[in-house]
């Protein structure tokens, strides 16, 4: 299966949906993860990534337990002699000269795009000067590239997430020692509902841009259809909650399947009138 095959079909007129269920945080690889789980073919990750970078990415896959719950672990093996980092215009470079389809590479941009706005105004410089660390090497592109994929894979016309556990405490990154959430996730949940969740970096900066800018809305599961759902895992074991993202994946309900309140304001009155002759 090739990353380019065509999206899987649903029905005509109604849209098809994914739903992140990401209250225990999110990361690039939890979302490819739970794609995978959902049926997307992992060589669907791999050929995308191939087209950005070849040969220097490899996906493996492997079922495991994260608080007694089975998820799918996906991880990317990568070149150990990579720079661990690389500017925003370098990256845009790689993606416009890859063999993607239009979808995917639109999506993935878009992602890139809002990590380097978030990261020059958080830093200061220019947005294609800037350089991103954590989230510009290797690893953090197959997963870029990787859920673009994934989706587009899965015929997926509508994201929509509920709200983010980003997590409490402090981390390492390549700024030093910074509080979680670290600031290129506070800017990039600007307007998104959040959550502390845990101690540790619940969601990673390359989770809260696949997140915030592939969703249409934070929001509860919208009524659908479902038809495949996918449990990605985190790197971690925690014991209060299962590290996972969940990915619900279904067609939209009709409006009159979904619901719709009555309005308040419609009332009907009727009466039975006796004893009275027929008059205009």
């Amino acid at each position: 299966m090739s990353a380019a095959d065509p999206p899987t079909s649903h029905p005509q007129g109604r849209d098809r949906l994914v739903w992140f269920d990401v209250s225990a945080g999110a990361a690039g690889d939890m979302l490819c993860g739970a794609l995978v789980g959902a049926g997307v073919p992992l060589a669907v990750l791999q050929d995308a990534v191939d087209a950005v970078v070849p040969g220097l990415v490899r996906w493996e896959r492997a079922d495991v337990r994260r608080a007694g719950l089975m998820a799918t672990a996906v991880t990317a093996h990568i070149d150990p002699d990579d720079a661990a980092e690389r500017a925003w215009g370098h990256i845009r470079d790689l993606l416009a000269g890859a063999g993607l389809p239009p979808p995917v590479r639109g999506a993935a941009a878009a992602v890139f795009t809002r990590l380097a706005e978030v990261e020059a105004a958080v830093h200061g410089g220019a947005v294609d000067d800037v350089h991103l660390h954590e989230v510009g090497g290797l690893d953090a592109i197959g997963d870029v590239v990787g859920v673009a994929a994934g989706l587009h894979h899965l015929g997926v016309t509508e994201v929509v997430a509920g709200p983010l556990a980003v997590g409490s405490g402090a981390v390492r990154t390549a700024h030093g020692v910074l509080s979680v959430p670290v600031p290129a996730v506070v800017g990039l949940c600007a307007g998104w509902r959040i959550e502390a969740g845990g101690m540790g970096e619940l969601t990673t900066p390359t989770g809260a841009a696949l997140v915030t800018t592939l969703a249409r809305a934070c929001a509860p599961l919208p009524a659908m259809t479902l038809e495949a759902s996918g449990v990605g895992a985190g790197r971690r074991e925690t014991s209060e909650r299962a590290n996972v993202v969940r990915a619900l994946v279904g067609t939209a309900a009709p409006t009159s399947e979904a619901g719709t309140a009555p309005d308040p304001t419609e009332v009907v009155v009727g009466a039975t009138v006796d004893d009275l002759g027929p008059r205009r």
